[in-house]
């Protein structure tokens, strides 16, 4: 699918949007823009005149570059600590310098930016609407950090739990996936800034990354890895960072086959491919695959370009194409007119520390909530609040490139504590062996509610190598809920843990990664400020065996060949499917009211229904549609096409609709999407194993 934002009419409204309104025509001295621009040369630079079209500017300025200035586009310069990434600017054509920065959830590893909550946070927040609020911010932060090009979103899938670096990015689901990265990539450009949508592709695990080859048939690859990418450039994400592994045998960043054929000329890319960092591994070879430009700085390869242009190896219509692609969203997202601010700047504002709270509650997800023990009453005496990541060891990120620097995290302990009326004490209880325990029994017996907080931290270039919480945390709970049995546990985790003491437990919450301003976000769930917003952007499993056989067997790692062979049955899809029941079931989570689900309706592709909150007191509803395909479609049982987030009052009721694109119907099929003939069953209700309602569509 072409992307939208480079047609001709496209830029047109893009520029209206993005530059100031042109003047009104002037007389006298010196006063018209003609004659502006001629006293100060700028006619000699047309493709400067923000009134003329991108594809024209685009032209215009390729046609004036030399082919060195054309290689100096295509290669980064210097490695830069702040920005992460730069390519020199060319001043004799106006052509500004290239800064990009990490990271998914803020401006890494600098100081004065907003930790917001992680990525797999706002996928559980399930709100589109948010996610662009989000991308704004993290692009206005980036344009005060003199950032214009910034290396988010990434919309790997969660494969396998136990992969590094799925915090970064929205969960199992290729459908939650790509809404939300698409509004995430309008929100970085409505900030004048190129959004790079990252790791292109079958960058599901760290183990071996650099090497290990990822096997993935051309059906799986296009229903589940590749439509995230897709939907980023419809949205007019500018770059697209190539992964370190390899792909059915090619590496990433020289595979044609991904790059070219499927990217560029299947997806309508028209932006440019860069490497990951040091990712690049030859010269034309990677070139003339669809590389367009080697981070961060990589000398050798604009040489050898260089060579096969001198002799006739390397076509210069190649460099011309390389070129243009970088030229394009920079001139479509107004870099060249746009004032950008520097690295040392405080970009914080009390607006987006706002946003930050906000996401942390519409991502906090209630999984267990048994006879009500949630949420905690103004009555409520004391509180003990037990475990490291309660306050001396809290989790609010991981590791890696896109870690963030926090100006503050009020921590779990110190949200609780300001929150309630009644005595809060702390407790470390797990790292201290026998003597922890015993302390964390006491505080409890003493307390009349327990709150557990387990936290779990994970990192880029390394793999968990198992799904249980780390150290004495599981023995922590257990000795807790025995000392007392209205115990809640608080999971801050990027992914899927093992919760075998679930059974015991009477209430079970996730934060995530929830940012600096978690503590006030589970706060104001827990004490019912706020309704629990948050729903499962994954399927948690009973047992580290119920996940896909094949990603037991081979992850992390055999060798350096991983094959998908689960093929599409990733995640609920193949839980659907094995007839497995989950812990939790992917969009599970509850809230402090009820709902019901009536009156469905289907009209051509149209579905509608009715939520009603039947509860007394407001709440969130997340109402999602699943599609069964006709028999001999060979898909899963039952996947995700719709979703919507809807706040109502106790006893209101709302009407939602789901208007499904021909693309729901379709699979890949002989080398195209084709939509398969038949009815389809079509489902609604409150996660992918509670679906109350169901109606049939024809196609």
């Amino acid at each position: 699918m072409p992307s939208l934002r480079r047609s001709a009419a496209g830029a047109a409204v893009l520029l209206a949007a993005l530059l100031p309104a042109s003047p009104p025509p002037a007389t006298g001295a010196a006063t018209t823009a003609a004659e502006r621009d001629a006293a100060s040369g700028r006619d000699r630079r047309p493709w400067l005149d923000g009134s003329r079209p991108v594809a024209e500017r685009v032209e215009l300025l390729l046609g004036a570059m030399t082919t060195d200035e054309k290689l100096n586009m295509v290669r980064g310069h210097g490695l830069a600590l702040v920005p992460r990434g730069r390519v020199k600017g060319i001043p004799r054509l106006g052509i500004p310098e290239l800064r990009m920065h990490d990271g998914p959830h803020g401006v890494s590893d600098v100081k004065g930016v907003t930790a917001f909550p992680a990525p797999i946070t706002l996928a559980a927040a399930w709100d589109t609407a948010l996610a662009r609020r989000f991308g704004a911010a993290l692009g206005a932060e980036a344009r005060g950090k003199g950032v214009n090009v910034h290396l988010a979103p990434a919309v790997d899938i969660l494969r396998v739990p136990q992969s590094g670096r799925v915090w970064e990015s929205f969960g199992e689901d290729p459908h939650l996936t790509s809404a939300l990265a698409a509004q995430e990539v309008r929100g970085i450009r409505s900030r004048n800034v190129i959004p790079t949508v990252k790791h292109y592709v079958g960058n599901n695990q760290e183990t071996d990354r650099m090497l290990v080859d990822a096997v993935i048939d051309e059906r799986t690859l296009r229903e589940i890895y590749y439509p995230p990418f897709e939907a980023a450039v419809v949205a007019g994400a500018g770059a697209v960072m190539c992964a370190y592994n390899r792909v059915n045998g090619a590496y990433a960043c020289e595979n044609r086959k991904t790059l070219t054929d499927d990217l560029k000329e299947s997806m309508g890319f028209d932006g440019w491919v860069m490497s990951d960092w040091l990712a690049t591994r030859s010269g034309q070879r990677a070139a003339r695959a669809g590389l367009d430009q080697a981070m961060p700085d990589d000398p050798l390869f604009s040489a050898n370009l260089r060579v096969g242009l001198a002799t006739g190896s390397f076509p210069e219509a190649r460099l011309d194409d390389m070129a243009r692609r970088v030229l394009t969203p920079m001139i479509a997202d107004g870099v060249f007119e746009t004032e950008y601010g520097s690295p040392g700047r405080n970009v914080r504002t009390a607006a987006h520390t706002a946003l930050a709270r906000e996401i942390a509650v519409s991502g906090t997800t209630l999984l267990k909530n048994r006879d009500g023990l949630l949420p905690l009453s103004k009555g409520t005496g004391g509180i003990a609040v037990i475990g490291t990541a309660a306050h001396d060891d809290v989790q609010i990120t991981s590791a890696g490139s896109g870690r963030v620097l926090p100006p503050y995290v009020v921590t779990p302990y110190e949200g609780i504590k300001e929150r309630a009326g009644g005595e809060v004490t702390y407790t470390p209880g797990d790292g201290e062996g026998e003597a922890g325990l015993r302390a964390a029994a006491d505080a409890a017996r003493e307390a009349d509610v327990a709150v557990v907080v387990a936290g779990l931290v994970t990192q880029e270039g390394e793999d968990r190598t198992s799904l249980r919480l780390p150290g004495n945390t599981d023995r922590l709970i257990e000795t807790v809920v025995a000392a007392n049995p209205d115990t809640v546990v608080v999971l801050t985790s990027p992914a899927q843990v093992l919760m075998p003491w679930t059974g015991k437990v009477r209430a079970v919450v996730s934060s995530f990664l929830g940012g600096q301003e978690l503590g006030n976000a589970l706060a104001a769930v827990l004490f019912g400020d706020a309704d629990p917003g948050g729903r499962l952007p994954m399927t948690i499993a009973r047992r580290a065996s119920d996940y896909p056989a094949s990603t037991r067997r081979q992850f992390p790692g055999v060798g350096l060949r991983q094959v998908y062979s689960e093929r599409l049955r990733v995640g609920y899809r193949h839980f659907d499917a094995a007839g497995v029941t989950p812990l939790f079931p992917f969009g599970h989570g509850l809230s402090y009211t009820t709902f019901s689900y009536r009156g469905l309706s289907v009209s051509g592709t149209t579905v509608r229904a009715t939520v009603r909150n039947t509860g007394s007191r407001a709440g969130v509803a997340v109402p999602q549609l699943y599609l069964r395909f006709p028999g001999g479609a060979g898909e899963p049982p039952r996947q995700l096409r719709g979703f919507t987030k809807v706040r109502l009052a106790a006893g209101q009721s709302a009407t939602v609709t789901f208007r499904l694109p021909e693309r729901a119907f379709q699979i890949w099929r002989g080398g195209r999407w084709a939509t398969v003939p038949g009815r389809y069953t079509v489902y609604v209700g409150a996660s992918s194993r509670d679906l109350p309602l169901r109606g049939a569509i024809r196609r």
